[in-house]
């Protein structure tokens, strides 16, 4: 690839999944920031499979900007109050 033309930023409540990293890195995103972490999300539930810090590390040396635990507690206080209310798609 060429040198990108423009600036996306993806923010999420939480760390993305495996999918989702991978869907991150084809998208065109320069900067991601996640809210609560994979451990947050697996207390409510949700299994999202294995995510690895090598997929973090990979993101970043192509280019896209990482920053995870932004509000967590906040964040965290978000999915537990799903997980009370909502439905959990793949919950154990």
């Amino acid at each position: 690839g060429g040198e990108r033309r423009y600036q996306y930023e993806l923010f999420t409540s939480c760390e993305p999944c495996a999918m989702c990293l991978g869907a991150t890195l084809w998208s065109g995103v320069t900067r991601l920031v996640c809210g609560a972490t994979k451990a947050d999300a697996s207390a409510i539930g949700f299994d999202e499979g294995p995510v690895f810090e090598e997929s973090y590390k990979h993101l970043e040396e192509a280019g896209i900007e990482v920053t995870r635990r932004v509000l967590q507690k906040e964040a965290a206080a978000v999915l537990e109050n799903y997980g009370k209310i909502g439905v959990i798609y793949n919950a154990r």
